[in-house]
């Protein structure tokens, strides 16, 4: 965790200590030392953890705590702090004030008084959370994609002003740069030529209407959703933040909306899917209603189905077979973008990823889909199957097909099958069989330009969860685009039992070694690399030669590796540029959880309980017959006989 977060957390709980308590409170000061603090401040008030994360300065952590007391969200600080027992450590705290907490958060979230919620430029009002779906969770994702469709916005009003100047035959030094015409986009304001968004489900309305006042450039938003009491919400909060010249309310089914939108003039610049689970079965539309060139933006939570606990349920929804390894989540994105892609190449279309991001308990990705039935063809080059060995975890990837450039006529490509497998029946590091998945895509994730572009921008706008972006898209900026997938170096060590080395150790030992190396953005330990994995096991077994294990702890699979003789000499002395620039200025990369039941949600139902009071009891439940009371006199005297007999 970054240096800056215990030093604010020490000064803004000493503040917060006083207006609390009263100045005349004599705080101890053991108790509030700052790093012990800092390391039990989620399970003290972990809304107090979210409001420092998102503020930097102690001033505006300070203010942002002072307006909780009195938010109508009633996030209460001060149910939770008057109930604080001082004189136990910080991490103890009443049973009591738990309970308070909970009652408080279950009256704002679970009843059908109405609340207002204020998230970026935007404002709604939930009149019942009961019959429509709001996750505080996502803004990060909302912040994300306000960032994106902003950028996007600006290039679309840039490529308008550039057609129209080859029309009129002028010369650029005639007219403003571009950069000038993207300065005078205003946010809130109607263009003729802008972007018209679809958000095909909308729940609140909530991110539709963050679109159109943060998202300069724009002609036209559609907030679509299935449910009457969502449509009824979102209509209320267009007119709540009078957007009502740019966004419109929709009540129709999402896919038939963007059927409806599949003829050339109709359709949308950009198409936001963010379902409840798996947005498969909205794809099919998806990629048909967005013009050439516009960007699709697709969230998936159902991220235990895609990071490999289920395989089969994997391949029925995305047609791809998911692997349980420690890449998981970056397998994730490139099963999403796969699947994708093959919707797309039905309608002679492909995808180029302008990011992805693989954040807390869910999947974002954003593409742009172009028409090409000739590149169309060159996806087959773009995807790949993955052989995994059972043992020690070395990952293979076969790609499905090849595009060789002819070389008397460098326009023309020509394709071919490869050859295959690419690994033996037997893994050459351990012995183990190999286990198939994918296909996946294994072309790039990201488009770097766009992220570094993205990385500047963000700084322009005042986003809640600014920290956050900008060290994620710093990780994403630093990440080798071209190197499918990654290890982790404490998997790696666990496989051979032996002692876990330090990152920088490993990145040193791997560049002294002549390959490339970077984190990913998807897993804090992880090291993506362009090395053989023959590399990688040769520093394994290095480590371990001058950190031996005890004989008796090696078993198959450590015994095999370690065995081996070293290929290549082992270089880990520490380098400079091992250590990334985004580490050293200890960005927040890999944020932790701030809040209880950090998770998705449910959908929204009609008597929604909260899920572990649902469960309790559920094995009983089941054994209960569903009987009339009549049959359950009926049933109790029968068993009754049962005993006596």
């Amino acid at each position: 965790m970054a240096g800056w977060y215990f030093e604010i957390t020490n000064q803004v709980w000493w503040k917060i200590n006083a207006s609390w308590y009263g100045s005349s409170t004599q705080v101890n000061t053991e108790h509030c030392s700052s790093f012990k603090l800092a390391r039990k401040l989620e399970r003290l008030d972990s809304e107090c953890h979210v409001i420092l994360f998102a503020n930097p300065r102690v001033e505006d952590a300070a203010q942002a705590l002072k307006l909780g007391e009195t938010s109508d969200k009633c996030y209460h600080m001060d149910n939770l702090a008057k109930d604080i027992n001082l004189a136990n450590t910080p991490s103890k705290i009443n049973d009591e004030s738990q309970e308070k907490r909970e009652s408080c958060v279950d009256k704002t979230v679970e009843s059908d008084a109405p609340f207002i919620i204020k998230e970026g430029a935007a404002e709604i009002v939930v009149l019942s959370s009961k019959n429509v779906f709001y996750n505080p969770v996502q803004e990060f994702n909302r912040d994300l994609s306000v960032a994106v469709l902003t950028l996007f916005s600006e290039d679309h009003n840039n490529n308008i002003s550039n057609g129209r100047r080859k029309q009129t035959d002028k010369t650029l030094e005639e007219q403003p740069k571009n950069s000038d015409l993207a300065k005078t986009l205003i946010a809130g304001v109607k263009y003729e030529n802008g972007l018209n968004i679809l958000e095909a489900l909308s729940a609140s309305g909530l991110r539709s209407i963050r679109y159109a006042k943060e998202v300069p450039g724009l002609n036209s938003i559609v907030a679509n959703d299935i449910s009457e009491a969502a449509v009824t919400s979102i209509r209320a909060n267009i007119a709540h933040n009078d957007v009502n010249h740019l966004v419109t309310a929709s009540h129709s089914d999402a896919v038939l909306v963007m059927y409806q939108h599949r003829r050339y003039q109709d359709r949308f610049h950009a198409v936001d899917l963010d379902p409840y689970g798996c947005p498969s079965h909205f794809l099919d539309a998806a990629v048909q209603c967005v013009s050439d060139g516009g960007v699709l933006l697709v969230t998936c939570t159902d991220m235990a189905v895609l990071c490999g606990n289920t395989p089969e349920t994997c391949y029925s929804k995305y047609g791809s077979i998911s692997l349980k390894n420690k890449a998981c989540h970056e397998m994730a994105l490139r099963i999403l973008l796969q699947c994708i892609e093959s919707h797309a190449n039905r309608y002679s279309r492909y995808i180029v990823p302008l990011l992805s991001v693989s954040a807390d308990f869910y999947i974002r990705v954003f593409v742009k889909i172009y028409t090409s039935a000739a590149i169309c063809k060159e996806s087959i080059s773009k995807l790949s199957y993955v052989y995994q060995c059972v043992g020690c975890e070395t990952m293979t990837l076969q790609p499905l097909g090849l595009c060789n450039k002819i070389g008397s006529k460098p326009s023309q490509t020509k394709f071919v099958l490869p050859h295959g497998p690419p690994v033996d029946a037997l893994c050459q590091h351990c012995g183990h069989k190999h286990r198939i998945g994918g296909p996946i895509w294994s072309g790039p994730l990201h488009d770097t330009d766009f992220v570094v572009r993205l990385s500047t921008h963000i700084h322009t706008s005042t986003f809640g969860t600014l920290r956050r972006m900008e060290g994620v898209l710093a990780v994403i900026s630093e990440e080798l685009n071209d190197v499918p997938l990654y290890y982790t170096m404490d998997r790696l060590c666990s496989i051979v039992r032996c002692q876990t080395m330090s990152i920088l150790s490993v990145r040193s030992a791997v560049l002294n070694a002549g390959y490339r190396v970077s984190y990913s953005h998807a897993n804090r330990m992880s090291i993506k690399t362009d090395a053989p994995m023959y590399v990688l096991w040769d520093i394994v077994r290095y480590w371990e030669s001058q950190n031996p294990i005890k004989i008796e702890r090696r078993q198959n699979v450590s015994e095999a590796i370690l065995s081996k003789k070293q290929t290549i000499k082992v270089d880990m002395t520490v380098r400079e540029d091992a250590n990334p620039e985004s580490r050293q200025l200890k960005l927040v990369r890999f944020q932790e959880n701030p809040l209880r039941y950090w998770g998705p949600g449910t959908s929204v139902q009609e008597n929604k309980e909260e899920k572990r009071i649902a469960n309790q009891g559920k094995k009983k439940k089941k054994r209960k017959p569903d009987l009339s009371p009549e049959k359950q006199e009926t049933f109790k005297i029968s068993k009754q006989d049962d005993k006596d007999m």
